[in-house]
């Protein structure tokens, strides 16, 4: 009896030092976009997708095709201030990419300095026809937030294309992983 009872004590303990090691694993939404409805002859969204893990957002956006323009995402963690992560996209040229005050669902954010971000990455893939978005946890409230929505927009001297359809679309929350 003591021999079964400490190799369950054994295996119990296994399994608990496995759970609590395992990494975390980021909780991520998507949002779907028809092809063909952008305007201005901007980024037509396809597709977008944000992973919301401990140490970073990642937003990946793909399109129909790869043109000059702008892409704004913006980002609000519940009951907190957002950002939007901003990409201005030249194929031929420079390509600049920043962050702005609040998010879609702020009220205000005129006359506050920009976030400051320097681990902030946006990368433009030709190929896939997509652009990823890595913002640090620490550059959104600190690093302390929970749940976040988000949205996506893209401009070409006025607004071209926004995910999810409708100008109050917004993402469901995402729970952070």
């Amino acid at each position: 009896m003591n021999r079964r009872l400490g190799s369950l004590y054994a295996v119990l303990a296994l399994l608990t030092s496995l759970a609590v090691a395992a990494p975390a694993l980021a909780a991520t939404g998507s949002l779907d976009d028809p092809a063909g409805d952008a305007t201005q002859n901007g980024l037509d969204i396809t597709r977008a997708a944000l992973d919301n893990d401990d140490r970073r957002i990642v937003v990946r956006v793909r399109f129909d095709e790869l043109k000059k323009s702008d892409l704004i995402v913006s980002v609000d963690p519940r009951g907190a201030r957002g950002l939007r992560m901003v990409s201005e996209y030249d194929p031929d040229g420079e390509t600049k990419n920043y962050l702005l005050p609040s998010a879609f669902s702020d009220k205000g954010g005129r006359g506050e300095a920009a976030p400051e971000c320097p681990g902030f990455r946006v990368r433009w893939n030709d190929a896939s026809s997509r652009a990823t978005l890595r913002l640090p946890s620490t550059c959104l409230q600190d690093g302390d937030y929970g749940a976040v929505r988000f949205a996506v927009l893209t401009e070409r001297g006025a607004d071209a294309d926004y995910a999810p359809e409708g100008r109050r679309g917004v993402s469901g929350w995402i729970a952070r992983g």
